[in-house]
């Protein structure tokens, strides 16, 4: 019996951290269970690991063809743009859209125009938290969207990695591409409260970004050089050592529906503590693995870290605990459930 294939489609390769993430895992993952997978995009920056086949995406074929001219029963898109040219034309194959949620206006828009002009084409949504889809159904109408979490291979992010870089105490991470709304300089600008209580306390960043070269000329400028470490864009090989060797993660950031990165950490068995957000709440509310913060009160930012890390033995076992429920194994089982369910509908 042919295996079905599935194509994961993003406009240019790699996307954005969480994006290609989520990209690969459930290449890798669907992989192992049974599926011929491959990543489709107008641009590869770079190859897809594991050996995952890619796909050059023709956009005249697209506009003439839609997704009809590409051989695979299953085409799953992560971003809204890309469907323009995916939908121009009926399709004859399934079509799902993993919807990670708009983070500017501009996004909504497109998502919004989308929906309505292609929404009777796609034949299942799936939002990767509760807040991504009330967003959605906002911004389209459509109802029966559903949710399948964002996860984490446990296998790579585990508790018994070594600690190479560890600094400080407590030692704070935070990942992320740097936009402006991910609020780096609160984090930073709470440094020097919690050194009073911790002389050694060190915060390390990880990611470039439009906000990257800001923040290192306010670490400069507030002489915290020695306590707040930009560590740029970094392999996941390095990635992983860095989770192992911080106390705690932690996310000042204004807008999130699932974020990768906390559940990364909590792979390692890091407790978090993360801003008062919708979609941050709704992971710790998952995983009772820390805390969240007043974004606007640098005394609360500071009361949180101290009790996180206090406590940090409870909280990072209940951190391991939802890692394994999280793990991209279960995830990928989930999503396989809807294809075949969506597959045996279609040949009815």
């Amino acid at each position: 019996m042919r295996k079905k294939s599935v194509l994961m489609v993003v406009g240019k390769y790699p996307a954005t951290y969480g994006h290609t993430t989520v990209i690969n895992n459930l290449c890798i993952g669907l992989n192992k269970i049974g599926y011929s997978t491959a990543i489709g995009a107008f641009s590869f920056d770079e190859d897809p690991p594991n050996n995952i086949p890619k796909v050059k995406l023709n956009k005249f074929k697209l506009l003439t063809s839609g997704v009809n001219y590409l051989d695979f029963d299953i085409i799953h898109t992560h971003q809204a743009l890309v469907n323009y040219y995916l939908l121009s034309v009926k399709p004859k194959k399934l079509v799902i859209q993993h919807y990670h949620a708009a983070s500017n206006k501009l996004q909504e828009i497109n998502a919004k125009i989308m929906m309505k002009l292609y929404k009777k084409r796609i034949a299942k949504i799936m939002c990767v938290s509760h807040k991504a889809l009330n967003h959605f159904k906002e911004l389209s109408g459509k109802s029966d969207a559903i949710v399948i979490y964002n996860g984490v291979d446990t296998e790579f992010y585990n508790p018994n990695l070594p600690t190479p870089h560890k600094k400080g105490t407590p030692q704070l991470l935070f990942v992320s591409v740097l936009r402006k709304y991910k609020k780096t300089g609160v984090l930073i600008d709470a440094i020097p409260e919690l050194l009073k209580k911790y002389p050694n306390a060190q915060l390390q960043i990880v990611g470039i970004g439009e906000d990257y070269q800001n923040m290192k000329n306010k670490i400069k400028e507030m002489q915290l050089e020695d306590y707040v470490k930009m560590l740029g864009k970094i392999s996941n090989e390095e990635l992983k050592l860095r989770y192992s060797s911080c106390d705690l993660y932690i996310s000042a950031s204004t807008h999130e529906h699932c974020p990768v990165p906390p559940f990364e950490a909590m792979g390692c068995g890091k407790p978090l503590v993360l801003s008062d957000l919708e979609g941050h709440n709704e992971i710790l509310n998952l995983s009772k693995a820390g805390l969240k913060f007043n974004l606007n009160d640098k005394n609360d930012i500071c009361k949180k870290i101290e009790e996180v890390y206090e406590n940090r033995t409870t909280f990072g076992a209940n951190a391991l605990d939802c890692a394994k429920k999280f793990d991209w194994s279960n995830i990928c089982k989930q999503v396989a459930q809807v294809y075949q369910e969506l597959l045996t509908s279609k040949e009815n």
